[in-house]
């Protein structure tokens, strides 16, 4: 293996890691308590990031939620689930949900509480 091929997969590598670490907790608490918060699929070389209250998975809201990702690369997604995504996902269930299309391009979310 050359100098190139190892700085290559060394390269995939720390990029995987983070991920991979993000999606094992998938559901997981976030910055904030009270959060649970996602990762997007990778699209277009990026990832978002969404917040649910879990107040709003116990108890969903008559309307189900729409929420704002991150913001990465000077844009944003929103995500929307209805009282039965977020009742399905308070059951262990996962439920996956594309975002809206903003900069010419969408996400998938996979919502499963842990």
């Amino acid at each position: 293996m050359n100098r190139r091929e190892v700085i290559v997969k060394m390269g995939g590598l720390l990029l995987i890691l983070p991920a991979a670490k993000v999606l094992m907790a998938c559901g997981g608490s976030g910055g904030s308590s009270g959060t649970l918060t996602f990762v997007s699929s990778s699209d277009l070389g990026h990832t978002h990031t969404v917040g649910l209250q879990i107040t709003d998975v116990t108890t969903p809201p008559a309307g189900g939620v729409t929420e704002t990702t991150s913001n990465v690369l000077n844009h944003t997604h929103t995500v929307s689930l209805t009282v039965a995504d977020l009742d399905s996902i308070n059951q262990g269930n996962t439920v996956t949900k594309t975002t809206s299309n903003d900069d010419n391009h969408t996400h998938t979310f996979d919502f499963k509480k842990s």
